[in-house]
């Protein structure tokens, strides 16, 4: 249990501030969340770079990716900010349910485990992709001035952010603080990424493994007569209750930043998709292709873990149509209350329980949507160039 609790606490802290801490104590590192300001502060000369570029396509779509990326990383940061007593709230209601649940039995305590077992695997892979792209963000500037030498005999000087500076870039002393700045700042994209992805994450799995234990739990429900039958089920429809109510909390607190999340990952996937079927056989190939990736295992994060929740508390229903009840309704025939009670919950779990973005679901469903809107949006630039 204390995993799940170190896991949040040190995804936050990788932005510079203690989740659990006093207001006044909050910013325990500040400097850590100076890459957040650098990034704030390169803002207005990649949309310079936007602006100067709008006539040619290739480069526009590649300083729109970069201004988009910039938008997503702040806004990121921002609701980490202005939720933190959410999150906050939320993590220790999570660490009291699953203590108290795995406390009443070792097949419980398993179910929990797995689910953040699970959900330290999927974050590993995020965080490495993420990783990998920020790196070879870093990187691509060098490559390309290198095979421009060798190609050319010389080389124009390549930041890893397209940014129109008002100071000459060609002298060292001016590329070399540009550089910097624009590489310190690449990290304040990947920072509020990684914190708030895989903090959903974890909700989400540990949502799911709430879910099965109430299903494990109808399932092999037994009482000896109608009165203990009626408050094992209790027991039980409020454990499915306390779940509904916290992926409430979870998914209001997760709308803005999903709906954001889609609608920027859309626009990214079509002009990188672009940028890479233009320099498919090139270098920079390599860069977009993986920038690609991330993008998708992004959206698919949310797509994947929006469906099993909608999955594991839909399934409620079938193990209150599978459990033995008809065996604990005590030799007097049919008990209304207890019959009424099922009959109801299979009602609400039938509808499960979904994430939405405001205007969507978060499901496999808008994840292949998105796919397609961005392959359809790569052939309208196409055309254009």
């Amino acid at each position: 249990m204390e995993n799940f609790l170190q896991v949040q606490k040190s995804t936050i802290a990788l932005l510079g501030f203690d989740l659990f801490s006093d207001k006044q104590e909050m910013w325990k590192r500040p400097y850590r969340a100076m890459n957040v300001f650098g990034i704030a502060a390169i803002f207005p000369f990649i949309l310079a770079a936007v602006i100067h570029n709008w006539k040619n396509v290739m480069l526009l779509a590649d300083a729109m990716v970069a201004l988009l990326i910039t938008i997503l990383g702040l806004f990121k940061f921002s609701m980490i900010l202005y939720l933190r007593k959410d999150f906050k709230r939320l993590i220790v209601k999570f660490r009291l349910l699953m203590t108290n649940e795995a406390d009443q039995g070792e097949e419980y305590a398993a179910i929990i485990n797995e689910a953040n077992k699970q959900d330290q695997r999927m974050c590993s892979i995020f965080r490495t992709c993420f990783l990998l792209a920020w790196a070879l963000n870093s990187v691509l500037p060098f490559v390309r001035m290198g095979l421009s030498y060798w190609l050319a005999g010389h080389a124009e000087p390549e930041l890893p952010f397209p940014c129109l500076f008002p100071w000459d870039i060609h002298i060292l002393r001016n590329y070399a603080l540009s550089f910097v700045w624009s590489a310190f700042a690449s990290t304040g994209v990947v920072l509020p990424a990684v914190s708030l992805d895989t903090i959903f994450c974890s909700f989400t799995s540990n949502l799911c493994a709430f879910f099965k234990i109430a299903q494990y739990k109808v399932l092999r429900f037994r009482g000896e007569n109608l009165e203990k039958s009626q408050a094992t089920l209790n027991k039980v429809f409020a454990l499915y209750q306390t779940s509904l109510d916290m992926c409430n909390d979870l998914n209001l607190c997760y709308q803005p930043i999903i709906c954001a999340q889609f609608f920027i990952s859309s626009l990214q996937l079509c002009m990188l998709g672009y940028l890479f079927s233009i320099t498919f056989a090139q270098t920079e190939g390599v860069y977009y292709a993986s920038f690609i990736a991330t993008i998708i295992i992004q959206a698919y994060i949310y797509c994947y873990c929006g469906e099993n929740l909608k999955t594991e508390s839909a399934l409620f229903e079938w193990a209150i149509y599978d459990s033995p009840w008809h065996e604990s309704l005590g030799a007097g025939g049919a008990s209304s209350s207890i019959c009424r009670s099922l009959l109801i919950s299979m009602m609400r779990a039938h509808h499960g329980f979904r994430i939405t973005g405001y205007f969507f679901e978060a499901n496999m469903e808008a994840f292949s949507s998105i796919v397609r809107t961005a392959m359809s949006y790569i052939t309208m630039l196409r055309s254009f160039s």
